[in-house]
């Protein structure tokens, strides 16, 4: 993450907080035997979270092809 720029990490930030917040209701509502809405939120911070990693990998290569 060293040779990511400020907006970039600024991104990544914003998004793992809000999708780990999306996470954290998602198991609150488990632990209150709300299961459907438990399965909505886990899946779609689990899916948020598969974009994340697919988002560093472009941002990643667009870093190597300015150097």
């Amino acid at each position: 993450m060293n040779n990511f720029t400020k907006r970039q990490k600024l991104v990544f930030n914003i998004l793992l907080v809000s999708f780990g917040i999306i996470g954290l209701i998602g198991f609150i509502f488990y632990l209150t035997n709300f299961i459907n809405l438990a399965i909505v939120f886990l899946s779609i911070s689990g899916i948020s979270f598969l974009l994340i990693m697919i988002i560093w990998f472009i941002f990643e290569k667009i870093n190597k092809k300015g150097r």
